[in-house]
C-alpha cells in the first residue's frame, strides 16, 4: 500500500472506531473512564495520519507503521463491534434472562486476549484497557519516527452537479473519428471481399489510448447500419479461458447459458448462430499462448459455415497481435497536444469557450497527458472545479517531474485520488479495486457494502444512503468511476465500472486489502469454485479468511467444505450458488459481525431463526428471479433492528409477524398484507423511513378505511412508485370494501408513480377521482403534479376514468381491463376553452388494452374554435383488444414513434395518424381489425367531402422498422405497384398461394428504407 494513501483511507477505519467509543462503549457503567481514554488515543492516532497523509513516503519504517496500524485498528474494531453486538442483544431481548456465561464472541478477541473466567463487564474492561496499550505503543513509534500530530478541518464535499456534462457513457470522443471510419471500412470491405470465415482486426495500444472507446464506437456504427446479422460484446479481461468466452457469447446471442460441456455450448451457439453472420468483439486480450488462441479459434469456426464475419480484438500487447494473426493491425496512437487540450477544455469551460489565460496553463497541462484520453478526461475532471489560477499552476507543477514514461500516468490517475476531499470518499474509491476488471457494478450494491463496511457516515442533512450517492457522483464527475447504464430520464445510474488504468490505481492505493500486494491479511475478496475451504489449504486458508470484511462467493457445487465460521470478520456475505445449494450453511450463524447478507442467486429457500441474531445486519436480499424459488422468512426477523434494506418479491408468500418493529427499513419493495394480527397492514404505520417503490397486494384482507388510514402513506414522503392490488379471485362474493380501502391509501402529494389493481369499487374515491391529495388529514387539496406514470388495471366496475388532464407531468398513462367502461367522452379532456392550450401536454405513452364494452373514444371539444394542441408529445399509442369500438379522435399526435392498433371494430381509421406521423413512425402494427375498410380523413364530414386513402397511397415512413398489416380482410391495395409508396422498394409482386394468405416476393434491393426489419402483409385483398 502506498504510504500517503494508506493513511487517507486509514482516517475512516480510525474516526469510525472514535464515534463507537463515544457513543456505545462510554454509556456502559465502569468503561466510560477507559473508553475516554480510548477516544483520545484515537485522537492522536488521527492527528499522526494527517500528518502522513501529506507526505510523499518513502521510509520503509513508516510504511510498517502504516501497516502494523492498520492491522491494530481492524482488530479493535472487531472487538468493539462484539462489545457492541453484546449490548444490542440485551436491548432487543432484555426479556431473557442474564446468561452468566461470557459469550463465545470474547474468546476470539482477534489479537486480543480475554479471561473467560471472568464476568463480562470485567472482560470489557480489560479487552479496552489492552487496546489502549497497544495504541499508545503505536503513538510512541509514531513519535519516534518523525510523525507529528497534525489537525485537520475536515473539508466540506463538492458534490458533482447535476447540471454538468462532463462526464457521460464514453469520455469524449475527439481525435478519433477518423480512426472509426478507417476501421468501419475495412471491415465493411472485409466482409464482402474476403474469402475467409472470419476476418480479424487488432487494435493496440497502452492502456488508456482509448482502444475500448474507439472499438465501441466502431461496433455501434456497424449495429446501426445492421451490417451483421449478430452483434456480440465480450470482455475478455487477463484470464483467457476458452470456455468462458464461448458462454458469454452464447449468453450474448440468446440471454441464457444451459449445460455444462463444451459439446452443449457449441451445439448451442450453431442454432444461434445459424445461417447469420457476426461481429465479434474481444475487449482486453491478454492471452500470449498460441494453442489456447487457436483452440478458442477451432470452436469458434466449427460452429457456423457462414461467411463475412468479423472478430476485432483489443490488447495492450502486441505480442497478443501476432497471434490472432489479423487482415490489419491497429496501432492506437496518442491524441495531440490540441487535441487533449481540446477534451480538458470541453469538460472544464465548454468547447472554444476557456479564458485566454487558462488556455496556455491548460496546453502545458495537455501536454503531460501524453496523448491519452483518458489522462485528459480525469484532469478535464479535476480542473472542472478550479476557476482559480493559482491552483492551475499549482496542479501543473504537481506534474512536472524528472519521471518519465508510464509512472507520469499513474501520477496523473493519482492526482484524481489525491483531489478527493474526504478520507472515507478516498477508501470508497480504493474499495472497488475488489472487483475484477472489466466489472458492472451495481450503484446501490456498491453503496450497500461501503455502509456495511463503515465508511459512510450519516450527518444532520445525510443520511449514509445518501451520502453514498454523493460519493457515487463525485467519483463519477472525476473519472474514478464511468457510467455503463442510466436507469432513468433524470441521470440516474444504474451500474457503473472502472477504467483499466483507473482500476490499476485503486490496487495501488489498497494492495494490502485487496489482495494485490501479496499480504496475508486480505479484507476484500471475490472468489469462485477456485476457492480451497478443504483440508488441502490448509491453516494458510483460514489464516486468511480470519480477517476477511467482504466475501462475494460463487460455487457451482456444495458448500459443504467451506467452513464459513473461519470468516469471523465478515462484514459483507454474498452468496451465488445456482441450484445446487438447497440450505443455508449453518457455520454462517457465527458471523456476528454481518451487515450485507445476499442470498438472492441461491436455492435457499428457507431461512433458519438464527438470521435474528444477526443484530448489526443492514441489507438483507432474499429476491429472486427465478419464479420457481419460494423463499421462508423466520419469525426471528423482527430483530434485526438495525435493517434498512429488505429485497423481497412475489417469491415471499407472506411476511413473519413485527415487521412494524423494524423502524429502520428503507427498503421494501413488497408487502403482502396479512390475516393475523402483527401481519395486518397496519405494520407498515410505523415504518416512515420507506422510500422508492412499495407494493401492496392482498389489500381485500383489509377491512375497512380506518385499518388502511393506519398505513400513513400521506406521511411516506419518499416513496415514489406506489402499488396497490387487491386479489383477482380470492374473495368471496359480495365482500367488497374496495372504495372505502382504497380512500384510506391516499398518497403524498410527491408521488411519481402509481399503480391500482384489480379494483372491484363502482367509483374511484375523492383523492383518486381527482388526482389530488390532502396535505394533512383535514387539511386542503394538493394536485399530484409531480405523477409521471399512472396504470389503472382492472377497475372492471368502474364506468368512469378518473380526471387527469390537469397532471403536467404525467408521461405514461395505462387503462387495462375496464369491463363496464362505455365510452372515452369529453370529459377525459377536461374543460377546454381559449386558457386551454395544450392537452395532456407531457404524454408520452398511452395504453388502451382488454375493453370489451368500450364504443367510443370520443373528440375533443373545443367551444370557442381555439387552436388546442392534444397528446404532442405522444410517442406510443397501444389499442389491443377494444372489438367494439367503433370512433376513435381524428388526432392523437404528430411525433408517433409505436402505433399498434389489435383488436378494434373501426371500420375507417382516421388518415390523419399516419399522415402526421410518417416522418417519425419506427413501428406500424395493424392487425385482427376485421371491420376496417378504409383509411380516410373525411372524419366528421360528410360522404361526398374528404379524401380516401388506401394503405397502399400513403406517404413515405423513412424511420419504419417494422410493419405488421394483418388480420384486416376489408382493407384494399388498390396496385401492387403503389406499394413503393411505402418506401418499400423491392417489394414488387405479391402472390396468391391458393390459402387466404397473400406471399410477397422479393425481387430487387431495398434502396430506401435500410431499416425494415420486419415486413408482413397478410389476409388482405388485391383490388
Amino acid at each position: 500500500m502506498e504510504g500517503e494513501a494508506a493513511a487517507a483511507v486509514l482516517q475512516t477505519l480510525v474516526q469510525n472506531l472514535i464515534d463507537l467509543c463515544k457513543k456505545e462503549i462510554s454509556q456502559i457503567r465502569d468503561l466510560h473512564k477507559n473508553a475516554a481514554k480510548l477516544a483520545g488515543n484515537l485522537d492522536m492516532i488521527k492527528n499522526f495520519l494527517n500528518d502522513a497523509e501529506t507526505r510523499t513516503i518513502t521510509s520503509g519504517a513508516i510504511k510498517n507503521w502504516l501497516k502494523k496500524l492498520e492491522d491494530m485498528a481492524f482488530d479493535a474494531d472487531n472487538v468493539l463491534d462484539e462489545i457492541n453486538y453484546n449490548i444490542l442483544s440485551k436491548q432487543i431481548k432484555p426479556t431473557e434472562p442474564e446468561d452468566e456465561k461470557v459469550p463465545s464472541c470474547f474468546s476470539r478477541l482477534s489479537c486480543f486476549s480475554c479471561c473467560n473466567n471472568l464476568s463480562r463487564s470485567r472482560n470489557m474492561a480489560l479487552t479496552i484497557k489492552e487496546i489502549n496499550e497497544n495504541l499508545e505503543s503505536i503513538n510512541k513509534e509514531a513519535a519516534n519516527l518523525g510523525l507529528v500530530e497534525k489537525l485537520a478541518n475536515e473539508p466540506t464535499l463538492v458534490i458533482a452537479s447535476s447540471e454538468t456534462d462532463s462526464f457521460s457513457d464514453d469520455p469524449v470522443f475527439i481525435g478519433r473519428d477518423g480512426v472509426k471510419l478507417e476501421i468501419v471500412e475495412m471491415l465493411t470491405n472485409s466482409i464482402t471481399n474476403d474469402e475467409r470465415k472470419v476476418s480479424i482486426i487488432s487494435i493496440v495500444g497502452m492502456g488508456g489510448l482509448g482502444k475500448t472507446t474507439l472499438t465501441r464506437k466502431v461496433f455501434n456504427h456497424l449495429k446501426d447500419e445492421t451490417r451483421f446479422g449478430s452483434h456480440i460484446w465480450v470482455h475478455v479481461s487477463p484470464h483467457f479461458d476458452a470456455m468462458t468466452i464461448l458462454k458469454k457469447i452464447l449468453k450474448e446471442l440468446t440471454d441464457q447459458v444451459e449445460g455444462e460441456s463444451k459439446q452443449d455450448i457449441l451445439s448451442k451457439l450453431q442454432q444461434a448462430l445459424k445461417d447469420k453472420t457476426y461481429l465479434l468483439v474481444l475487449d482486453d486480450v491478454w492471452n500470449e499462448d498460441l494453442s489456447i488462441w487457436e483452440d478458442f479459434m477451432k470452436s469458434l469456426l466449427g460452429v457456423s459455415c457462414v461467411k463475412g464475419n468479423a472478430i476485432v480484438v483489443t490488447t495492450r500487447s502486441m505480442q497478443v497481435t501476432s497471434i490472432v494473426k489479423p487482415i490489419h493491425t491497429h496501432e492506437l496512437e496518442g491524441l495531440s497536444v490540441e487535441e487533449c487540450w481540446s477534451i480538458i477544455e470541453v469538460k472544464t469551460f465548454g468547447e472554444g469557450n476557456a479564458p485566454s489565460e487558462f488556455e496556455t496553463i491548460g496546453k502545458r497541462i495537455a501536454r503531460k497527458c501524453q496523448g491519452l484520453p483518458l489522462a485528459a478526461n480525469v484532469v478535464g475532471g479535476i480542473l472542472s472545479n478550479q476557476s482559480d489560477e493559482e491552483k492551475w499552476r499549482s496542479i501543473e507543477e504537481k506534474w512536472l517531474s524528472a519521471d518519465e514514461g508510464g509512472d507520469n500516468i499513474t501520477k496523473i490517475l493519482r492526482l484524481s485520488f489525491d483531489n478527493l476531499s474526504l478520507p472515507s470518499l478516498k477508501k470508497c474509491f480504493a474499495y472497488c479495486a475488489m472487483f475484477p476488471k472489466g466489472s458492472k457494478i451495481i450503484k446501490q450494491e456498491l453503496i450497500e457494502m461501503w455502509m456495511a463496511e463503515g465508511f459512510l457516515q450519516a450527518d444532520e442533512r445525510d443520511d449514509m444512503e445518501s451520502v453514498g450517492e454523493k460519493f457515487i457522483n463525485v467519483l463519477l464527475h472525476n473519472s474514478l468511476l464511468q457510467v455503463i447504464l442510466w436507469r432513468d430520464d433524470d441521470g440516474n445510474v444504474e451500474e457503473c465500472g472502472m477504467h483499466d488504468l483507473v482500476h490499476d490505481l485503486a490496487c495501488s492505493v489498497s494492495s494490502s486489502s485487496n489482495n494485490t500486494g501479496g499480504s496475508s491479511r486480505v479484507r476484500y475478496m471475490i472468489v469462485g469454485d477456485n476457492y480451497c475451504g478443504d483440508e488441502s489449504s490448509g491453516d494458510k486458508s483460514k489464516e486468511m479468511a480470519k480477517y476477511l470484511r467482504t466475501l462475494l462467493i460463487s460455487f457451482s457445487g456444495s458448500s459443504s467444505g467451506i467452513n464459513f465460521s473461519d470468516f469471523e470478520s465478515l462484514h459483507v456475505l454474498r452468496l451465488e450458488s445456482g441450484y445446487q445449494v438447497k440450505e443455508l450453511p449453518s457455520s454462517i450463524q457465527k458471523l456476528i459481525h454481518l451487515r450485507d447478507f445476499d442470498i438472492s442467486k441461491t436455492s435457499i429457500e428457507v431461512l433458519p431463526d438464527w438470521i435474528g441474531e444477526f443484530f448489526h445486519l443492514q441489507t438483507l436480499r432474499v429476491d429472486s428471479s427465478d419464479f420457481r424459488i419460494r423463499r421462508k422468512l423466520p419469525s426471528t426477523i423482527k430483530y434485526l433492528i438495525n435493517l434498512r434494506h429488505l429485497y423481497i418479491d412475489y417469491n415471499v408468500e407472506y411476511l413473519p409477524m413485527g415487521i412494524g418493529r423494524l423502524t429502520s427499513l428503507q427498503t421494501l419493495k413488497y408487502f403482502p398484507v396479512g390475516d393475523e394480527n402483527g401481519c395486518k397492514i397496519e405494520e407498515l404505520g410505523s415504518l416512515n423511513n420507506l422510500k422508492g417503490e412499495l407494493w401492496i397486494w392482498n389489500l381485500e384482507r383489509v377491512h375497512d378505511k380506518e385499518e388502511a388510514w393506519k398505513v400513513n402513506l400521506f406521511k411516506k414522503s419518499k416513496i415514489l412508485t406506489l402499488c396497490l392490488e387487491w386479489d383477482r379471485y380470492g374473495r368471496r362474493e359480495g365482500e367488497r370494501n374496495d372504495e372505502d380501502v382504497l380512500e384510506g391509501l391516499q398518497p403524498h402529494s410527491d408521488l411519481r408513480e402509481l399503480k391500482i389493481s384489480n379494483y372491484k369499487g363502482k367509483r374511484f374515491p375523492l383523492w383518486t377521482e381527482k388526482m389530488s391529495v390532502r396535505d394533512a388529514p383535514q387539511g386542503s387539496w394538493v394536485l399530484l403534479n409531480n405523477l409521471m406514470s399512472l396504470s389503472l388495471i382492472c377497475c372492471n366496475e368502474c364506468e368512469e376514468i378518473p380526471m387527469l388532464v390537469h397532471l403536467p407531468n404525467l408521461k405514461s398513462l395505462v387503462l387495462g381491463g375496464w369491463s363496464n367502461l362505455k365510452s372515452i367522452n369529453s370529459s377525459f379532456y377536461g374543460m377546454v376553452n381559449k386558457d386551454t392550450r395544450i392537452v395532456f401536454p407531457a404524454l408520452k405513452r398511452l395504453e388502451l388494452k382488454y375493453m370489451p364494452k368500450l364504443a367510443e373514444w370520443a373528440e375533443i371539444e373545443i367551444s370557442d374554435g381555439s387552436e388546442v394542441k392534444l397528446f404532442p408529445r405522444l410517442q406510443c399509442l397501444e389499442i389491443y383488444v377494444c372489438p367494439q369500438l367503433m370512433s376513435v379522435p381524428s388526432h392523437v399526435s404528430s411525433c408517433l414513434e409505436y402505433l399498434s392498433i389489435d383488436g378494434i371494430g373501426v371500420e375507417c381509421l382516421p388518415a390523419d395518424w399516419l399522415l402526421s406521423n410518417s416522418e417519425t413512425l419506427s413501428y406500424l402494427e395493424i392487425s385482427s381489425c376485421p371491420n376496417l375498410r378504409e383509411i380516410s380523413d373525411r372524419w366528421g364530414e360528410e360522404e361526398s367531402e374528404g379524401r380516401s386513402f388506401t394503405i397502399t397511397s400513403l406517404p413515405i415512413f423513412p424511420r419504419l422498422k417494422f410493419l405488421y398489416i394483418r388480420g384486416v380482410p376489408k382493407l384494399s391495395l388498390e396496385t401492387v405497384d403503389a406499394m413503393r409508396r411505402l418506401e418499400v422498394n423491392g417489394y414488387k409482386r405479391i402472390d396468391h398461394d391458393g390459402e387466404g394468405e397473400y406471399q410477397i416476393s422479393f425481387i430487387e434491393t431495398v434502396a430506401c428504407v435500410f431499416h425494415l426489419k420486419k415486413f408482413d402483409l397478410s389476409k388482405i385483398e388485391v383490388a
